[in-house]
């Protein structure tokens, strides 16, 4: 092996995020020049990858703390787009981080993915907020509660580089949407849906209508899934370039969005479909009760945070890595109604099986 390749540990190459990342690392000019590892669950899935994809696998999970400092401290970066809330697996990733550090010297770099409920409050559907976040405005975000969706990994991330051990990157996405396509979703090895929309659609077809909180009033960003992708590569390509031009640590927040939408807009925007596929029994949305909230998405808190405010401009984004999304607001709308259509077909799919 050439001693000038790129070592990447890979975390969550089966995800809907992480396997659209993984499969543009794959398209990159440049593919012959990473050397690539990635930490993958199912032995099966890894087999293809290694066979099919050609990609170098190891068998485990984020529970195996372990094998995570082991393949963390053997890479020169580690892309994240694993359990954003796991600080056990993150405390093990950057063990071996620092572990690499001090055995060579070597800074290496990390992209992190968190998300923008991270900046959410709890408006419970009942308001839209004022306050919008940019990424360029860090004495809004280190104002975050400790204790805020995802902050707990972030923060650990962000000491890492205050600590100098590491450079740390942390892409915040807002809301992703569109259906993942190509051939690691072609073969099963990546999930393609997103996960807010289908924990909605399955609360939906349980209760016989489209839930809503409040007034549905709450706003949040939203960003298609290849225009997320595009950030993973841009930033890749500028730290592989331009490292010392790219912010980092407390200053290295990446947002991720290309407009937002209201919680009324998006319970509409499904119901219509589900409704005509006679798959709920009313058109319009109906309140959810605090005991539903618990039923269908396993806790209040949970529950509510579909329906809080995360407004957000990925200003930083746009200006350190010249990203230009190419899907609006009005795309991720209008796209419902093919993501709706896609989950019931897998659904009732995996039913006949």
């Amino acid at each position: 092996m050439s001693s000038d390749k790129v070592t990447i540990f890979y975390t969550g190459a089966t995800g809907y995020i992480g396997g659209s990342v993984l499969q543009r690392l794959f398209e990159h000019p440049n593919r012959q020049n990473f050397d690539i590892t990635a930490l993958v669950r199912n032995t099966d899935k890894a087999e293809i990858l290694e066979a099919q994809f050609s990609l170098k696998t190891v068998v485990g999970s984020l529970q195996d703390h372990e094998k995570l400092s082991t393949l963390a401290e053997d890479a020169h970066i580690v892309i994240n787009t694993a359990d954003c809330d796991d600080v056990d697996a993150m405390k093990a990733i950057l063990r071996g981080m620092k572990a690499r550090h001090d055995k060579t010297g070597d800074v290496p770099l990390l992209i992190h993915t968190s998300g923008a409920a991270e900046l959410a409050d709890d408006a419970g559907g009942e308001y839209s907020s004022d306050t919008i976040y940019s990424d360029l405005n860090i004495s809004a975000i280190e104002a975050l509660p400790p204790s805020a969706f995802h902050r707990p990994v972030t923060l650990l991330v962000v000491a890492a580089d205050v600590d100098g051990y590491a450079r740390t990157h942390v892409i915040m996405p807002s809301i992703i949407y569109g259906v993942g396509t190509g051939p690691l979703f072609d073969a099963g090895i990546a999930n393609p849906h997103t996960i807010v929309v289908p924990m909605l659609m399955r609360a939906a077809l349980q209760r016989g209508s489209v839930g809503i909180l409040g007034k549905g009033a709450s706003r949040w960003g939203n960003v298609h899934l290849s225009d997320t992708a595009d950030v993973y590569i841009r930033l890749l390509d500028a730290l592989l370039s331009s490292p010392d031009k790219v912010s980092h640590g407390r200053e290295g927040y990446f947002f991720v969005e290309n407009g937002e939408h209201g919680a009324e807009d998006i319970a509409n925007s499904f119901a219509e479909p589900l409704f005509t596929l006679g798959r709920i029994s009313v058109r319009e949305p109906v309140q959810y009760t605090k005991e539903e909230l618990v039923k269908y998405f396993g806790s209040e808190y949970i529950g509510r945070i579909m329906f809080t405010n995360a407004r957000l401009t990925a200003d930083r984004t746009r200006r350190e890595l010249g990203w230009s999304p190419k899907h609006t607001p009005r795309d991720f709308l209008d796209g419902l109604k093919l993501e709706v259509e896609s989950f019931v077909k897998k659904l009732d799919a995996d039913r006949s099986t």
